[in-house]
């Protein structure tokens, strides 16, 4: 009977570290420090001394970099990374993501949600009218707005009334005119044969 040989698996742990939370604009300083745009509103929970981010290269491949300190400026914050010794380093790092672990979630007050759990909920009128499924979320700079098939919505208290997380549906308020009277036809796909 042959041998069999045992194969080692190796995992990549930062596979994992896939949602991502800001990107990295400019260096700052000599030191190796970096600009970084938050994506998320967040950023004060994850900018932290300690915390670990992982940057995404260019080539796919992810690294762990650790917070060395950091401060907020502005809309961005200025980051030094540990591992990043020197403006040299820091250049390469421009126009890259940073990523979390997939899982993490920050402490959401009550009433307030994550953006990214709004899409695909149904909305509708507090009288049960169905409005239609969220597709996508804009941002303007007023505020937020929700994309759905008959039209744009704002996020702002007046028009939203209710997010139901269980029922995954958001009920609205909606002003004659806000959005069309009728859901568009599905667009029939053009097949040449």
């Amino acid at each position: 009977m042959p041998v069999r040989k045992k194969v080692t698996i190796i995992t990549d742990e930062l596979r994992e570290w896939t949602q991502p939370i800001g990107v990295v604009v400019a260096t700052h300083g000599l030191k190796g420090a970096v600009k970084v745009r938050p994506i998320h509103g967040a950023a004060d929970q994850l900018f932290a001394v300690g915390s670990e981010l992982c940057v995404v290269l260019p080539s796919g491949r992810r690294q762990k970099l650790t917070i060395q300190t950091c401060y907020a400026k502005g809309s961005t914050w200025i980051v030094k990374f540990a591992e990043v010794e020197h403006i040299d380093v820091a250049e390469k790092l421009v126009g890259l993501q940073l990523a979390v672990h997939k899982d993490w979630k920050p402490h959401l007050e009550e009433g307030e949600f994550l953006l990214s759990e709004l899409l695909g909920m149904n909305v509708v009128t507090e009288t049960g009218e169905v409005v239609g499924e969220v597709l996508d979320i804009m941002e303007s700079p007023a505020h937020d707005l929700l994309v759905t098939e008959r039209g744009l919505i704002p996020m702002r208290q007046e028009f939203i009334k209710d997010v139901d997380r269980q029922k995954r549906q958001i009920v609205v308020t909606l002003p004659k005119g806000l959005v069309s009277e009728e859901v568009p036809k599905k667009r029939r796909l053009r097949w040449r044969k």
